[in-house]
């Protein structure tokens, strides 16, 4: 069965606070001390997507401006159980297409230093590291994050 990607608002910030910590995350990233107020701020500075299967939430992803060329995409996870079954990817490609549709020419993401096992699923998704590119979100007590773009407009 094939998920549904609904909208992810700031009054969902909960249910999607719960997938992101489920996912799991290296304790030492900043990930891991994420609070449901910053997943709030966060969807409501841009907006996100949650997955749903038999009623129960299994995926997330936000993202929000950076500039007006860029948008930024962040907390993407996939319930542990539910991995494999290209959900991820169908987040990722639901926020390549809201960058396509509002005018951003790329999509850049950042991947802590802490969980850099995940960077062949976005270099098959066609992002590519950018040494030029910089995550402005970067939390300053942690490793400089790798930063992957992908072109999508323009």
């Amino acid at each position: 069965m094939t998920p549904t990607l609904r909208p992810a608002l700031p009054a969902d910030a909960p249910i999607f606070h719960v997938v992101m910590m489920a996912a799991g995350m290296d304790p030492r990233s900043s990930w891991s001390r994420t609070r449901v107020e910053d997943v709030a701020w966060s969807l409501g500075q841009g907006g996100g997507f949650l997955a749903w299967q038999d009623g129960e939430a299994v995926g997330c992803v936000g993202w929000r401006p950076d500039g007006s060329r860029t948008l930024t995409l962040n907390k993407l996870a996939t319930r542990p159980d539910m991995r494999g079954q290209g959900i991820g990817a169908a987040l990722v490609r639901a926020v390549e297409e809201v960058a396509a549709r509002d005018g951003y020419a790329r999509v850049l993401l950042a991947v802590s230093q802490y969980n850099l096992a995940v960077r062949p699923f976005y270099e098959r998704l066609g992002y590519r590291v950018d040494g030029a590119a910089r995550y402005a979100h970067a939390n300053p007590h942690n490793p400089p994050p790798l930063v992957l773009v992908k072109e999508v407009g323009w």
